[in-house]
Formats: structure tokens, sequence, C-alpha cells
């Protein structure tokens, strides 16, 4: 599992939480989380809060706490931000997941021994490769929705790409701004 960055992520985000641990980064999630809460939990476990509140937001920022500020809460620009800013990655690593529903470690195995009695055999039979959550026992796998993830991830590299090349572009205009040329910025 990736040690860092780690996140905790307001009850408007539900979808970025289960999105960050399915990309293994451990996040914490609750609807039912009130502001000092998620400040303490920040500031005691050293996370990343991940927010719609504009008030939350600035809270965390005056107590020194990370905090991303989430304008556009579509899922593909929302990873490609925190991408950027965190450095996570848009991939996805069979070995190294988390349960999108308890934020457990997921266990991978192609046993189906592990998956007995755990899934039907119409789905034992079609797959292969199956994740198991170390926490709630809850068993993964493959489906058909996965394109659907693949694709969002695709998106989400394509939007990150956008955002660091309008960040490009706004050094350089700050740059030229400046009476300097982009071109003596990048020396």
């Amino acid at each position: 599992m990736p040690p860092y960055p780690r996140f905790i992520v307001d009850a408007m985000l539900g979808h970025v939480a289960r999105w960050l641990r399915l990309l293994g980064y451990d996040t914490e999630y609750s609807r039912s989380y009130e502001d000092w809460r998620i400040l303490k939990i920040a500031e005691e476990e050293d996370r990343v809060i991940v927010t719609r509140d504009l008030g939350l937001f600035r809270r965390a920022r005056k107590r020194g706490l990370r905090a991303v500020y989430v304008e556009e809460p579509a899922i593909e620009k929302v990873l490609a931000l925190l991408s950027l800013k965190f450095g996570i990655r848009l991939s996805f690593d069979k070995h190294d997941t988390r349960c999108p529903v308890c934020n457990g470690v997921l266990r991978y195995t192609t046993s189906l021994v592990d998956v007995a009695g755990k899934v039907s055999e119409a789905i034992a039979v079609r797959y292969r490769e199956f994740w198991i959550c170390t926490r709630c026992g809850k068993v993964y796998w493959q489906g058909r929705h996965w394109r659907n993830i693949n694709q969002v991830l695709e998106v989400a590299k394509v939007e990150k790409a956008k955002l660091e090349a309008r960040r490009r572009a706004l050094r350089g205009a700050v740059v030229a701004g400046r009476g300097g040329s982009s071109e003596g910025a990048e020396r």
C-alpha cells in the first residue's frame, strides 16, 4: 500500500473515497463525520482533507493542514487534481488496492478455494482473479463494470495532462509578465 498520501473525504464526496481506496490509498470516510471530527482526524493521522465545503477547506488551511477544495465533483477531474497535487497514481495495481466499502486491504488471490462459498458457481467459473477484503470479507472480481473503471482512469489521465498544460501556460505568462522569457525560465 502506498503509505502516503492518506486521505479523509467529507460526506459530499463518497464516490471519491471509493475511487481512492480502489487505487490503494488509505482513505477515511463516513457520512456522519462532522467538520470538527474531520479536522481532528486529519491532524492526528496526517491525512489530506478532500472537501466540497469551502468553510471546512479554509479552516483546515488556517490550521496548517493539507486540504483540497473540490469545485467540480466529476470523478475524472477530482482524480486528475489529486494526482497533480499529491502524486496519486491513475492506474489500478492488483496487488495494492483497498476495499471501497470499508477501506480494508484487499488480498489478491487466484485460488478458488479462497473464494469457495463466498461467490456463486457462475462467478467462480467465469473469473480467475479475486480480491478478498481482510477486514469485512467482501469478495471482488473484475466484472463487466471493469471497462468503466478503465475508461474513468484514462479520462483522468487526459484531464491531468490538461491541468499540467494549464499550469505550464500560467507559469510562462507569469515569467513573460515579469519581462523575462519563458525559455529563460526553463534553464
